[in-house]
């Protein structure tokens, strides 16, 4: 079945996180990736820990659906090659420090003159612009800098990072976004251009109201753990056997809970009758959904909720969420393997297409898989030529 990025060809020049990411989106809706490596080594997330047989399972994670080949990006002759292939290409992704691929003269300027329909997109730090822009850029850094860590944690706590990566994550999305974007304009054009996407803007972006509390109500953030500090109950509450989340956004919702719990008697109570008085009794909410939660199991919470129409769930961990059936109802992990590990699990595809859904068809590659489909198949060289390139450790 046909996708919708069939046909589309990009050129990767990443590592990490961030921009594999990026690709992977791109990969998942039938775009081919060509996902290069650096000669002998490959991308720094092989060796990553942990690691399995010596492969390291972010990589794992992040570069299936590509073709990896190896090109030494330092070297006047891997440039000409990156060049060659720029030329056959629709999408450049990279995620370098701003001004190195400039610096090795396949930047933006330099490979629009040979496409002109060439799009871009850099993915940073801070960005390719700002007094920041030089500055070494991790998602721990984008993650403070960009204002969430800054409303995660416990109110009397130290600021949190979020579990994950998020601040990486959110740049890939972001940059294929912007790359899906500037590509749509292409078609309508057949102009190029460049994207430009940063880890720390993309972290500012989701902070929903925190600026406009600021702005107009004078309002600072303040860390309130699992709470919401507009809506309660609004939070995270200890069965029997593990704990479940618990949102009560509306008046109506409140009415079901109390339903629920057998104590109709607040509905009405002058202290939890309007969200903003169980805004202002909080420990007095969450004191009672505790007191009603602690009875029973995770499962039995839940189920009840569900049948009063109550937002709730089981709060996973690793074992049971992939195991969940709403979770493998909607595909969101599915199998594939490497040489010599096995079959594993990655994550599935987002968002289900109708009409050319994504799919995970390939498995991550080894180092330089695919360097005679690429080079021998694609830019015609020849034995001679790709022994040269091997012996100078240039592919």
């Amino acid at each position: 079945m046909e996708k919708a990025l069939s046909g589309i060809r990009v050129l990767g020049a990443t590592r990490m996180l961030a921009g594999p990411y990026a690709e992977i989106l791109l990969a998942d809706m039938g775009a081919e990736v060509l996902h290069i490596e650096l000669p002998g080594f490959g991308d720094e997330h092989r060796h990553s820990y942990p690691q399995i047989n010596g492969v390291g399972t972010c990589f794992l994670s992040n570069n299936r659906n590509k073709k990896s080949i190896t090109l030494d990006l330092r070297t006047p002759e891997g440039q000409q090659i990156f060049r060659d292939l720029a030329k056959i290409s629709d999408i450049v992704v990279e995620n370098n420090r701003p001004g190195t691929m400039a610096k090795w003269n396949i930047g933006y300027e330099q490979l629009k003159e040979i496409n002109p329909g060439i799009i871009m997109t850099s993915i940073s730090g801070y960005g390719q612009t700002g007094p920041y822009r030089d500055r070494t850029g991790l998602d721990y850094v984008a993650q403070s800098i960009g204002g969430l860590m800054g409303m995660t944690g416990m109110p009397d706590g130290p600021p949190m990072r979020t579990g994950n990566a998020i601040a990486d994550s959110l740049a890939g999305m972001f940059a294929a976004y912007g790359t899906l974007a500037a590509l749509h304009y292409k078609q309508k054009t057949g102009l190029g251009q460049y994207v430009d996407c940063a880890l720390v803007d993309s972290v500012a972006a989701i902070l929903e109201n925190l600026v406009p509390n600021y702005d107009l109500l004078g309002l600072k953030e303040k860390r309130v753990g699992n709470r919401i500090a507009w809506v309660a109950p609004y939070n995270t509450y200890t069965a029997r056997d593990g704990y479940v989340v618990i949102g009560v956004t509306s008046n109506n919702l409140w009415d079901k809970l109390c339903r629920a719990m057998g104590r109709e008697e607040l509905i009405e109570h002058p202290n939890f009758a309007t969200p903003s008085a169980r805004v202002l009794n909080v420990d007095d909410v969450d004191e009672a959904v505790q007191a009603w939660v602690s009875h029973k199991t995770v499962e039995e919470v839940v189920l009840i909720l569900a049948e009063a129409g109550v937002p709730s769930a089981k709060v996973h961990g690793v074992d049971t969420m992939v195991e969940d059936p709403q979770i493998k109802a909607r595909e969101m992990f599915v199998e594939t393997e490497y040489p010599g590990l096995g079959k594993f699990r990655v994550p599935g595809i987002v968002p289900k297409l109708s009409l050319t859904p994504g799919s995970v068809d390939s498995p991550p590659p080894t180092l330089g898989q695919h360097n005679d489909e690429i080079y021998r198949g694609l830019l015609g060289f020849s034995d001679e030529k790709m022994k040269a390139l091997a012996e100078a450790g240039i592919i």
